[in-house]
């Protein structure tokens, strides 16, 4: 067998063109299953909860009536199901998602840090990298001991010192002692990204919660304050159904811990946890199998035109190798002994394609990265999601090896080494004249490129699909003007600040930044349309009820929750319709009359058929601090959107900015230009106008919006797809063109004998190229029809993740197919134009 491989090697080595064609042909559609394979391991496949992941599941609540709303739990409710709950449950922790200031002064950065009960690791069966978790004590309710858990990834990009624990970390602008370092690759609450730090619920007051109200109840021994969520681990051996068959009673349990006045009795609910998403509610991760099962697919797609491909190359090459096999077998060397020597040969091309294409898939995935990376820079995260090749990519990737060895070499060595000993070391190379035209046109190599023809094809058309949804995305209306709108976002949570203070000196610098010159229109909003953050309400008409019946209609509207200054709607680009705008005393007043703005999709929604102006609206969920749940509504705006995906809440809720103060705060610079540059170049001034406000105002970053829009991670979801299966289309075209090529030109040199008697005959080169394209738009226009029905059944299959298009998309199937026709008939014409150039003289002096 080692002589067999350095036999290969050797000839391999004598053949540098093909072989160096070989190798990227295989580098490439190896290169991209093994960095698809990586992706879907590194996000799908692999367990975020290192222990026993099945066992583990979030915990929610929920009124039962007609909405089914959701809210956090309390920390005496944790403590009473965690206590009472052990028929269910083995253990459970309680767990809050928050911001931290880490660093000092201007050199302080936002990061995301997760507040957790002390038995959290424990649950998740991790243990520390270095030092130690907190402790019970350190968590208790208020215990306010400064202790901090690093994870693995800030550690490192602190410099992985030996002396990390122990040492003192800046957070908020108090310091912290660092106890411990959290094991590589653990979150626990995502596949992607863990949070910088962990730090004990007993801290939780100095830390400004990711999705709440800033100015809140801080303290967890209130039994209103109801900002955990709880993870819990099953007993073993329980699977999720038969737990959700024990959940009536412990519900019962939970009603029992209400107050007496509360509206509605509760359920609890138990869902696997959501590798993408951090909610405090239900999320759906959504059609995770079936996207990396098409994509699988797609790349498998990829491999067998490759191979297709590879296979034409190799059957030339038996071909020409027809009078070396002949003498081998004349002398008593076996059949099988050939084959073993020429599925060697193509074994070391997949392994040398194999190598190429891992380092390439490396590459690949570390630029995907890269890129999420750059969505997310306005706070800082942790990247857990480990796409480097391990134990199973590289198996997987030797696997692809050798089914593409199977694919490409084992037909071409059984058809060489099926010969006729006489006739092949008598006759020269060539294509007997004898052949008959259909044989001609359906040889086995036309085929294999009709099926590379037809295979690309879908994969164009699928690439155009998603290019399409693309564009689409890039272009939609969002309903407000980004050009010309330089936002600001600052975070008041990161610094000791009081609300009242913050707020009055947001105020201030809306004033002296109106005063810039250049400046048409400034305002605050709470959130950021299209930016990674939420915030929703649910709201209902003032007049309507809630049925306690779980099966009746809903009559609330769930809605983007929004603080506004009086200016806002004039900065972001939103018309008001009807009514009026904030005033600066309602906006200024935290306890004032309860007022809101509402779009027109919230207008059509909760009155249908009347003028929502002036009618009073309600929060189904009562505000926790208590203040009056009426509101009036006193102006319209137009609908705008929040991100390109159409399953976002596109309804919207407005209040003025006291009364929906959240410490994140977002401030719009409306200019006179809408040129991009100079937006951008006000940011210098704005910037020294903060500055000189407040020093140490905690900005987070400053931009044109039309950026912020282009870092969208909506918008980068549908051009990933665009660009990933834009690649399979790409590679599949391009190795379809060389097939095509290969394939003809090796025809017309294996038919230059045959083409020298038709010219000696009389025949013009016109009717040789005639002859040689006719073939060749024949099998095109056959293997492009063949294609037509695969790309409408792929495009039925990606129906589901498809943006805004057509899976039948009439555009995208007749621009896939002119173009491949037209890169395939290209392909054709050079071979067949070469052709006419035969000199009949020299071709029959070659006999």
């Amino acid at each position: 067998m080692i002589q067999d491989f350095k036999f290969a090697v050797r000839q391999l080595m004598k053949a540098p063109a093909f072989t160096s064609v070989a190798v990227l042909t295989l580098a490439l559609a190896i290169g991209v299953n093994s960095a698809i394979f990586a992706l879907i391991n590194g996000v799908v496949l692999r367990p975020m909860v290192p222990v026993r992941a099945p066992e583990v599941v979030n915990v929610f609540n929920c009124r039962q009536n007609a909405n089914h709303d959701y809210r956090q739990f309390s920390y005496n409710e944790y403590r009473e199901i965690r206590e009472h709950g052990e028929d269910l449950f083995v253990d459970l922790a309680a767990l809050e998602f928050a911001v931290a200031g880490i660093g000092r002064d201007h050199e302080m950065r936002r990061s995301f840090a997760f507040l957790t009960s002390e038995n959290y690791f424990s649950l998740m069966g991790v243990q520390p990298f270095r030092g130690r978790f907190y402790n019970a004590e350190e968590s208790k309710p208020n215990a306010n001991i400064a202790v901090v858990v690093a994870s693995y990834g800030f550690w490192k990009r602190q410099g992985g010192r030996q002396d990390f624990v122990g040492s003192a970390l800046q957070i908020n602008g108090q310091p912290y002692t660092v106890i411990g370092v959290a094991p590589e690759g653990f979150s626990g609450a995502s596949a992607l990204i863990a949070p910088d730090i962990w730090v004990p619920l007993g801290i939780r007051a100095q830390l400004g919660s990711a999705f709440g109200d800033s100015e809140t109840m801080h303290d967890l021994n209130n039994p209103k304050n109801y900002a955990l969520n709880l993870v819990g681990r099953m007993r073993s051996g329980l699977t999720i159904e038969a737990a959700k068959a024990r959940l009536p009673v412990l519900s019962q349990r939970f009603n029992a811990m209400q107050a007496a006045d509360a509206e509605f009795t509760r359920e609890v609910q138990i869902q696997n946890p959501s590798r993408f998403s951090l909610s405090t509610s239900p999320e759906d991760d959504g059609p995770v199998t079936l996207i990396g099962t098409l994509l699988m697919a797609m790349a498998g797609a990829v491999l067998l035109i490759a191979c297709l491909n590879l296979a034409n190359m190799l059957l030339a090459r038996g071909t020409s190798r027809a009078k070396e096999i002949a003498v081998r077998l004349a002398v008593g060397a076996s059949r099988w002994r050939i084959v073993r020597q020429l599925l060697c040969e193509g074994l070391v091309l997949a392994i040398c394609g194999g190598v190429v294409g891992l380092i390439l898939s490396v590459w690949c995935n570390n630029l995907l990265l890269h890129s999420l990376a750059g969505l997310l820079n306005n706070v800082n995260f942790s990247f857990i999601v480990d796409l480097t090749p391990d134990t199973a990519v590289l198996t997987v990737t030797f696997l692809f090896c050798l089914l593409a060895t199977v694919l490409f070499s084992l037909g071409p060595a059984l058809k060489a080494t099926r010969v006729d000993l006489v006739n092949d070391l008598k006759q020269q190379i060539g294509e007997p004249a004898r052949i008959g035209r259909f044989s001609r046109f359906f040889a086995p190599r036309h085929i294999s490129v009709m099926a590379q023809i037809a295979l690309s094809l879908m994969l164009l058309f699928a690439a155009g699909l998603f290019f399409r949804g693309a564009l689409k995305a890039a272009g939609l209306n969002p309903g407000f003007v980004a050009a010309g709108d330089l936002v600001t976002e600052m975070d008041f949570t990161l610094v000791k600040k009081e609300p009242v203070d913050a707020r009055r000196e947001t105020f201030n610098i809306l004033q002296r930044v109106r005063e810039l010159p250049g400046v048409r229109a400034v305002g605050v909003g709470t959130m950021l349309p299209y930016g990674n953050f939420t915030n929703t309400r649910r709201i209902m008409s003032a007049r309507a009820t809630l049925s306690t019946d779980p099966k009746a209609p809903d009559p609330g509207v769930s809605a983007l929750y929004t603080g506004t200054t009086p200016g806002y709607f004039e900065a972001i680009g939103v018309k008001l319709l009807r009514g009026r705008d904030f005033t600066q005393a309602e906006s200024e007043n935290k306890d004032g009359r309860r007022i809101a703005i509402i779009d027109e999709e919230m207008a059509k929604k909760l009155f249908p058929n009347e003028d929502a102006l002036g009618q009073h609206v309600r929060y189904t969920i009562p505000p926790r601090d208590g203040s009056p749940n009426d509101l009036e509504i006193v102006g319209i705006v137009n609908t705008h959107r929040h991100d390109v995906q159409n399953d976002t809440a596109l309804a919207r809720l407005f209040v003025p900015y006291a009364q929906g103060y959240t410490g994140n705060a977002f401030l719009h610079v409306r200019l006179d230009t809408k040129d991009r540059h100079a937006v951008a170049g006000m940011i210098p001034t704005v910037r020294s106008a903060l500055r000189n406000i407040d020093p140490d105002l905690p900005i987070i970053g400053i931009a044109p919006f039309v950026d912020l829009m282009e870092r969208s991670v909506g918008l980068w979801v549908v051009r990933l797809g665009a660009t990933l299966f834009g690649a399979f289309g790409g590679i599949a075209l391009l190795l379809a063109i060389v097939g095509v090529y290969g394939v003809k030109a090796y025809a017309v040199a294996c038919r230059t004998r045959e083409i020298g008697i038709r010219m000696a005959l009389g025949a013009h080169r016109g009717d040789v190229f005639a002859l040689i394209m006719r073939q060749g738009a024949m099998q095109t226009v056959l293997a492009v029809a063949v294609g037509l029905l695969l790309s409408l059944a792929a495009g039925r299959v990606l129906a589901r993740i498809l943006y805004e298009v057509s899976p039948s998309d009439p555009f995208a199937l007749i621009t896939a197919s002119f173009v491949l026709a037209a890169a395939a008939l290209l392909a054709c014409f050079l071979p067949a134009r070469r052709a006419t150039y035969v000199n009949p003289i020299t071709a029959l002096r070659t006999e």
